[in-house]
């Protein structure tokens, strides 16, 4: 990013609405930087174009006069972080489906300089410089022909990298996957949240939808057997509160109360049942953790129940296997990676990153679907295994 190239490392927040970097302490050099100027289109189309920065020292990435000003909430620390924007140019490469082909330059693309608290947003000791959003802006950024971008993110454990495709496939994961993996995808429709104000803190601006990515899910099952709960709480209603958001910001999926009991409560019935699992004592913040000495390792992960989200439109479920629904935390032990939201969250079940690993989900913006392939474990890949190398 930027002249000359710089590398940075960002956090995927899969639902932010702008990316932001840590531009005192990694981004202070840049000749094709340009701030975005206060009252511009730019600025209005941004944000409500009414706040302005003003920096009194040498000009640099985050220090100009007369720049747009953003204002932005990190879900996951629940801080505000302040910035001007600017724009610069990225490099990408482009793909045929099988190679990396020509590095293309991004022009114009837009961010916000961190200001007020931006390191404690990263997270003390974070090796991240910045937040890459993958919210629904992302189309005009690349000027996309095909509105669509796809996620592949690798375990957690392992220090590979994973893939972000933009534009659409195919997507190929050689050498044991030949095929495009865009046949695996099982398609739902996205869910628009109707939050449009200032009471819903991802928003900068009051007559913008929720960025972030919502599915309707209509019921869980644990090795077929369908789980009980009010399944009211999977809908969304009027304000925003209910539904299925998907995020890269919290690792761990997060599921209302009612949820979590019913799904914990089942998931070790069956466990004992059908598995033979030995349950032992809970590390928090898990609440169902089991001896790994009797459980057998497979292809996809550890042998364990396996859980469903019944989505919509679709007999298919979102199959989720050993490999994301289980969690190492010491020898000998796992859990079942899931965590109590409590009783009244904003939304009642967040899938989050870990249970997204080692599976290629693609967002197409134009017909408002998502398509999840589920464990590419299953089919002897990973996202590891990349079409880019």
């Amino acid at each position: 990013m930027g002249t000359p190239s710089n590398y940075i490392n960002m956090v995927i927040d899969l639902g932010g609405q702008f990316s932001w970097l840590d531009c005192d302490q990694y981004y202070n050099i840049s000749s094709t930087y340009r701030p975005v100027r206060c009252w511009s289109a730019k600025c209005n189309a941004t944000t409500d174009g009414f706040t302005c920065v003003d920096c009194w020292g040498p000009p640099r990435p985050g220090c100009t006069r007369d720049t747009c000003t953003l204002q932005s909430y990190n879900p996951k620390t629940e801080l505000y972080i302040t910035g001007g924007v600017g724009e610069d140019t990225i490099r990408v490469s482009s793909t045929d489906g099988l190679f990396s082909l020509l590095d293309i330059d991004i022009r114009r693309f837009s961010f916000a300089c961190g200001l007020i608290g931006f390191s404690s947003v990263l997270g003390k000791g974070s090796a991240s410089q910045g937040i890459l959003g993958l919210g629904t802006q992302l189309s005009s950024a690349f000027k996309l022909v095909h509105n669509k971008f796809a996620l592949c993110l690798p375990c957690s454990k392992q220090f590979y990298f994973g893939s972000i495709f933009v534009g659409g496939g195919p997507y190929y994961f050689l050498p044991y996957y030949p095929d495009d993996a865009s046949m695996l995808l099982i398609k739902t429709p996205l869910v628009t949240n109707p939050r449009t104000d200032y009471d819903c803190p991802r928003l900068s601006r009051k007559d913008v939808s929720s960025q972030d990515y919502f599915i309707d899910v209509k019921g869980i099952k644990i090795d077929g057997k369908q789980v009980s709960f009010d399944t009211s709480l999977l809908s969304m209603n009027g304000d925003g509160f209910g539904g299925t958001m998907i995020s890269t910001v919290n690792y761990y999926t997060v599921l209302h109360s009612a949820i979590y009991k019913a799904l914990v409560g089942d998931f070790v019935k069956q466990a004992a049942a059908n598995k033979k699992m030995k349950r032992v004592g809970s590390v928090a913040p898990f609440g169902a953790c089991f001896s790994s000495e009797n459980i057998k390792n497979t292809m996809t992960g550890p042998a364990v129940p396996i859980i469903d989200l019944v989505v919509k439109g679709n007999n298919a479920p979102w199959r989720i296997y050993g490999a994301n629904s289980m969690v190492k935390v010491k020898k000998n032990v796992l859990c079942l990676g899931f965590v109590d939201g409590g009783s009244y969250p904003i939304t009642s079940i967040i899938l989050g990153g870990r249970l997204l690993e080692i599976s290629l989900l693609e967002f197409d913006l134009e017909s408002s679907m998502v398509g999840f392939s589920s464990s590419l474990l299953f089919h002897n890949a990973s996202c590891s295994q990349s079409r880019l190398f």
